[in-house]
């Protein structure tokens, strides 16, 4: 074959690659398209970068439960939204011995931007002898999660019940 034959497959894996991306791409923008016309309680304005205005449906809530906070996250986490999360998020992570619990249940969508806050607010957390908990992850974001190993690294328990017996075992341990 050559280097023919080696370029040609590499140009198909390009081309692949390519194709794959503009599909996902597409499947976002259909998901984000799609998401006004869906039930949600609230939701903020933001400027898509497009020269409109769109409506992406998100809150976020606050707990105190049993000396834990738990922040309730709804709606789509990404690039224009993330930053109503992170000053609030990462203020909690600077406390000594925080303890915190981010419950997912509602969350449509998240995006490496609020991955990327998730595993910096863990770190501070840590680094103060506190932690976080991920709880109530859906399908897409226990994906999201696992594309990037996360789910190696955070705190992770399937509800707010086993967030509570996590924090329970912490103290038991020290």
């Amino acid at each position: 074959m050559g280097w023919n034959g080696i370029d040609h497959a590499f140009s198909v894996s390009m081309t692949n690659k390519h194709a794959i991306d503009s599909i996902n791409l597409l499947k976002n923008r259909v998901f984000l398209d799609n998401l006004p016309s869906q039930a949600f309680d609230g939701g903020q304005r933001f400027d898509s970068g497009e020269g409109r205005t769109t409506s992406l449906p998100f809150d976020l809530s606050e707990e105190v439960r049993g000396g834990y906070t738990v922040l309730f996250l709804q709606g789509v986490y990404n690039t224009q939204t993330i930053k109503f999360l992170k000053p609030r998020l990462y203020e909690l992570s600077e406390e000594r011995g925080c303890r915190v619990v981010v419950d997912l249940k509602k969350a449509l969508f998240i995006d490496v931007s609020c991955l990327g806050a998730f595993l910096k607010a863990h770190r501070i957390a840590y680094s103060k002898g506190g932690n976080i908990v991920f709880v109530n992850r859906n399908d897409h974001i226990r994906g999201a999660f696992e594309a990037v190993h996360m789910d190696r690294i955070l705190n992770i328990v399937p509800n707010l019940a086993a967030a509570h017996d996590f924090f329970a075992a912490k103290e038991e341990a020290i």
